[in-house]
């Protein structure tokens, strides 16, 4: 998966589209799955979105900011896209992550999580993951696993 520049990632969670939402865009849920910062948005076409870093984070010489950028489409529980730049890659142009979700009768909520790398290919191997997630080696596989495992539980991963 690390040469492809379009990565998409979909998965299965047993929670309403509005809940699966809140836990994407609120800082409640966000410091609880993926890599634990708090999140800010924005959500209107052009706003800013930021993804803070966490105490542990910022002891390893991370500033306060994980990942910036702007939010391109949000429509509330459904679509949410965003330009995306993490700060450890300043150099780098913006890449386009797009959340899709899709509610089910059943109470399944599909979740598509599609980054396109295009404008910054060196970085399809690292959101790709494959390593040591407590490395910053899960990409976005251990994210959306994290995501999972809240919603449908309460839980943190691994807790």
């Amino acid at each position: 998966m690390s040469e492809n520049l379009i990565q998409v990632y979909s998965i299965y969670i047993h929670a309403p589209a509005a809940t699966i939402w809140k836990a994407i865009t609120e800082s409640e849920y966000t410091t609880r799955w993926g890599y634990g910062g708090e999140s800010e948005y924005d959500l209107r076409p052009g706003g800013a979105y930021r993804n803070l870093t966490t105490p542990e984070m910022r002891e390893m010489g991370m500033g306060d900011v994980a990942v910036s950028g702007t939010v391109v489409e949000a429509d509330e529980p459904t679509k949410l896209v965003l330009d995306w730049s993490p700060a450890w890659h300043p150099d780098k142009a913006p890449t386009r992550l797009t959340w899709e979700l899709t509610e089910y009768p059943s109470g399944l909520t599909q979740v598509v999580l599609t980054h396109d790398l295009t404008a910054a290919p060196e970085l399809a191997a690292e959101v790709a993951g494959g390593g040591e997630p407590a490395q910053g080696g899960g990409g976005w596989p251990w994210c959306l696993s994290g995501l999972k495992t809240l919603v449908e539980t309460g839980k943190e991963m691994g807790a």
